[in-house]
């Protein structure tokens, strides 16, 4: 009988706190209204949001239980506001519209709408009401196809594929060509290395993907750097450069390997004074850059503007996506559905990548799975803003030319693609992707390499470049 008793009375506990929450003891937050010029879908989604995600995804606007201060109840709840608030970070005026969502905010959704994995199962144990329904659901399928329509990088997509979390790269880049040539030159001029034995283009062949197809790269004098060579292909796109994301944009980071003593080894002030003994130089830089002339800034300058030209579009799904729909085989396309219901919610945007930051292992260890000694560069993030809460992030590689771009991750570690694919289904997703699955995504991922000065990337020689 007591232990009926002591079943029966947990029994009441357990179910009291989702009551309470069913009977609305949580607390209310008032309704965010949204502004004149939205549409009436993005009425309807605010409003799901406003009820299903504010939880989590909105801590400062939090409907608390009247259970929130409890010990136990207190460091759960900061836990799951912590995570999803890192993962999606909704405010009040995301709800009113009057800030977009960005792509990479629309990819999150999409993905756990169609997985179905938000609100969580333990969630859902304590707010019986607050899972999404079918309707839900579609309004925010509909919704994030239409944001997804309005984008720029939609243009060039045919009318079916303008709601596809792939968009079109586009064929062309407006840019000044006078910078664009004088970078390619720099990119290609060895005088900016120490002892002039290395470029741009020793660890970042256009030839070979835009990296250098090395575990790790090497400079100077034949020293062996610390990390694999990301690709300079489609870098326009990403939120900042190098793995760990120290240099916030493409001139930033051409600066840096120059002065590194381990990659090109030079001083910038006789980087300067080198290139001002080439006449050549010395033209170019007093017709483009008349009132700066020749200088550190300008040098950098040029040659990011030359990076930004390195746009590679016309890939295969390039052209399925712009209306071709015979172009990709049946493998191809199911690789790409096997995509989009796993790996786009974070490699998204036109370079499928380069838009956050992501732990490297978040299901799994990756490091005791490699089983190779951590190293410095293991940290990521970390060694950026010395935030423990950003060690073992990385800046998601773009997957444009993912075929060409081996050897993979931030430690050149995997040689194969398909074992590439294999692992990040483990460590980041937990799950085991069959043989054929994984076939089939390296099939699609094949359709991503595209074409430079209008030649396949594959198939491009020292003398296409220049």
């Amino acid at each position: 009988m007591k232990i009926k008793f002591i079943l029966l009375s947990l029994l009441v506990i357990i179910l009291f706190f989702p009551i309470s929450n069913l009977m609305g003891l949580q607390g209310e937050n008032e309704v965010i209204a949204v502004i004149t010029n939205t549409s009436d879908s993005f009425t309807k989604v605010s409003l799901i949001l406003q009820n299903k995600c504010v939880d989590c995804h909105a801590p400062g606007m939090l409907r608390k239980p009247f259970y929130a201060e409890l010990p136990i109840a207190k460091p759960l709840m900061e836990k799951d506001m912590q995570q999803g608030s890192a993962r999606l970070s909704l405010s009040k005026t995301l709800f009113s519209g009057e800030e977009v969502f960005t792509p990479l905010m629309l990819a999150r959704l999409e993905h756990v709408v169609r997985n179905g994995s938000m609100p969580p199962t333990q969630y859902l144990s304590m707010h019986w009401t607050d899972s999404l329904s079918a309707d839900e659901k579609q309004i925010l399928l509909a919704w994030i196809a239409e944001e997804r329509a309005k984008l720029p990088w939609s243009v060039d997509a045919a009318p079916a594929f303008k709601g596809e979390p792939l968009p079109t790269l586009p064929l062309a880049v407006d840019l000044d060509l006078d910078k664009v040539a004088l970078g390619n030159k720099l990119f290609h001029e060895r005088l900016l290395s120490g002892d002039d034995t290395l470029n741009c283009a020793s660890c970042h062949d256009l030839t070979r993907g835009g990296t250098d197809q090395a575990k790790v790269s090497t400079g100077i004098r034949g020293q062996q750097g610390p990390i694999n060579s990301p690709t300079v292909y489609n870098a326009m796109y990403n939120i900042a450069q190098f793995w760990d994301g120290r240099a916030k944009d493409l001139q930033e980071q051409a600066a840096g390997p120059v002065a590194n003593p381990l990659e090109m080894g030079a001083q910038w002030d006789e980087v300067v004074e080198k290139l001002k003994q080439v006449s050549e130089y010395q033209a170019a830089f007093e017709k483009i850059y008349p009132q700066q002339g020749l200088n550190k800034a300008t040098v950098t300058d040029a040659i990011a503007v030359f990076e930004q030209s390195l746009v590679t579009g016309n890939s295969r799904i390039d052209q399925y996506l712009r209306g071709n729909t015979t172009i990709l085989t049946k493998d191809e396309l199911e690789g790409y559905e096997l995509f989009k219901t796993n790996c786009a919610s974070c490699h998204a945007g036109p370079a499928l990548g380069g838009l956050s930051y992501e732990k490297m292992g978040v299901k799994r260890n990756y490091f005791t799975q490699r089983g190779s000694v951590q190293t410095a560069v293991d940290n990521g993030r970390f060694n950026v803003t010395h935030q423990e809460a950003d060690r073992y992030l990385f800046k998601v590689p773009v997957l444009r030319n993912i075929e060409l771009t081996y050897p993979y991750f931030h430690d050149g570690s995997v040689l194969s693609l398909a074992d590439a694919v294999r692992i990040m289904g483990e460590v980041q997703l937990d799950k085991t992707f069959t043989n054929e699955e994984i076939a089939k995504m390296v099939a699609f991922l094949g359709t991503l390499t595209g074409e430079y000065k209008g030649k396949p990337l594959a198939h491009l020689t020292a003398a296409d470049i220049q």
